[in-house]
């Protein structure tokens, strides 16, 4: 019996601990409003356009940039989208697609929604990744994520708190829809750098 057990732990334990996970989708296989994560943003635009619409986030040089979008949308509003510096081909890093519900309700309504449609149709799970706003302390982010190969897809609705509208005029409520490849996750965790 003694024997038995200690075969079925080591088993249990390889399996564990060699197990590889694999991603029922490939982060730049979905698209949002047409767009994917490395189509060259010159299908959809012009480099005159593009930087004309980049985004002042940054008073120094980073190792990307954003760029606003709006043309031809028909799900979103808008888009950030995410380039990296000195890519002559415009390559799309991320996509941050947003919306304006008007309260808090239609936009958990919303989000719910999109997260049923994706998981359905891509056969992935989110998992709740909700919390304080890490830069807006007042705030709180309703937020899902899953994991996919090569990214991630992120669903949050930031309702901001009075308080940090207050101290921060220029929030906006929103829904946001992002896909983010690997290297644009790791950005985001080298502080922007």
């Amino acid at each position: 019996m003694y024997r038995q057990l200690k075969k079925l732990f080591i088993f249990i334990f390889i399996m564990i601990n060699f197990q590889t996970f694999s991603f029922s989708e490939n982060v730049n296989e979905i698209e949002l409003d047409g767009m994917s994560l490395n189509d060259s943003l010159l299908n959809f635009t012009s480099k005159n356009e593009i930087k004309k619409n980049v985004l002042q986030y940054f008073e120094d040089e980073r190792d990307y940039y954003i760029v606003f979008y709006n043309k031809n949308l028909t799900q979103y509003d808008d888009f950030e989208i995410y380039l990296k510096t000195n890519d002559n081909e415009y390559k799309v890093k991320g996509i941050n697609a947003g919306l304006y519900p008007k309260n808090l309700k239609e936009c958990l309504d919303i989000m719910e929604t999109i997260t049923k449609d994706i998981s359905s149709s891509l056969a992935i799970t989110f998992s709740d990744d909700s919390g304080k706003h890490n830069v807006y302390k007042n705030s709180f982010i309703n937020g899902k994520t899953a994991r996919l190969n090569g990214g991630y897809i992120n669903i949050d609705c930031m309702f901001f708190d009075n308080k940090d509208k207050k101290k921060y005029p220029s929030l906006v409520d929103n829904l946001a829809v992002m896909l983010k490849s690997d290297e644009i996750e790791q950005w985001f965790e080298s502080g922007y750098k």
